[in-house]
């Protein structure tokens, strides 16, 4: 009897040490996030008591070089965010307008028209994509796709710059189709096939019962795997610097040069700096930008998982 007490408490004990673990991982995970956002705030309150939150959410002029030193020669510096938050946002829509339909449709075939010998062949080899380094995906757009671009527009009669929104977007959009389709791929997947013999039961095709059953049911997953493609698009960097380039235009023609956030704030922390100059600290304030953007989008997506799960329940 003693001795199975004596097991007993020793079963608690480990217990107890496996939730303090699991809670002082939690912790971590918890604490380093709060960290890295308190880091960020406290520098980007350091820039805005140097340039006012107006002119930084509302300036239609991007131009950081100013002295960052006594006695150093720089420009007055111009810190308007409007041309990045745009150049990020075109070149964004434009990745997701080539990933999300394919990545989409390609989800679809695996998991409700392709035989178990193609699946097995196919999602593998479509996975390769999330593997490739970015830098190659950049070497690809700035030596093929670029100039593909720049010569189809002349032939056209279209003016075309060397490095181009469209040229990064396409080549983004390629990237970011794996991260599309394994996710719905896995969701719809997961839908219970009672579902689908049901709508076969009632009479409906194949494509109908995709249509109007399998993709109500997946909606949430799907819409979580969008958000996902489109904060790596948003993070993006390197197929930016190589296809995009490093000017910042306020422009909505696909055709130009644009920026975007994720490239100033490495084009800003790059090289002998002090963090006590706005040009440095412009980096910061950036980052707070962009988390709250992201925040923004992760709310939003709550709220339409919420509201479809709800309808279809």
């Amino acid at each position: 009897m003693c001795g199975g007490c004596h097991r007993s408490c020793a079963r608690q004990e480990v217990e107890k040490v496996f939730r303090w673990a699991l809670l002082a991982c939690a912790s971590i995970a918890i604490f380093t996030t709060l960290g890295i956002l308190l880091s960020v705030l406290f520098e980007a309150l350091r820039f805005f008591q140097a340039v006012p939150l107006t002119d930084f959410l509302f300036g239609l002029e991007w131009s950081p070089q100013m002295a960052i030193r006594e006695g150093q020669v720089g420009g007055s510096g111009a810190f308007g965010a409007v041309p990045l938050f745009v150049g990020t946002l075109l070149i964004s829509a434009i990745a997701l307008l080539v990933a999300v339909p394919v990545g989409l449709m390609s989800a679809i075939y695996l998991a409700e028209y392709a035989s178990a010998r193609m699946r097995n062949v196919a999602k593998p080899a479509l996975e390769i994509l999330a593997g490739v380094p970015t830098v190659v995906y950049g070497f690809f757009a700035a030596l093929t796709v670029a100039p593909f671009i720049r010569e189809l527009g002349a032939t056209l009669g279209l003016s075309v710059s060397s490095e181009s929104a469209l040229a990064a977007g396409l080549v983004m959009g390629v990237m970011i189709i794996p991260f599309v389709s394994s996710l719905t791929d896995d969701i719809i997947t997961a839908v219970p096939n009672s579902l689908r013999d049901g709508s076969l039961a009632l009479g409906a095709t194949r494509s109908e019962t995709v249509k109007k059953v399998i993709v109500p049911a997946a909606l949430p997953g799907i819409v979580g795997g969008v958000l996902l493609a489109a904060s790596r698009a948003i993070g993006e960097t390197m197929i930016v610097v190589m296809a995009a380039g490093l000017a910042a235009r306020l422009t909505l023609n696909p055709l130009d040069t644009v920026t975007t956030i994720t490239v100033q704030i490495v084009t800003l922390l790059v090289g002998d700096q002090e963090f006590d100059s706005p040009k440095t600290l412009a980096a910061f304030a950036l980052g707070l930008m962009l988390f709250v953007t992201t925040l923004l989008l992760n709310v939003i997506a709550l709220y339409i998982v919420k509201k479809y799960r709800e309808l279809y329940d």
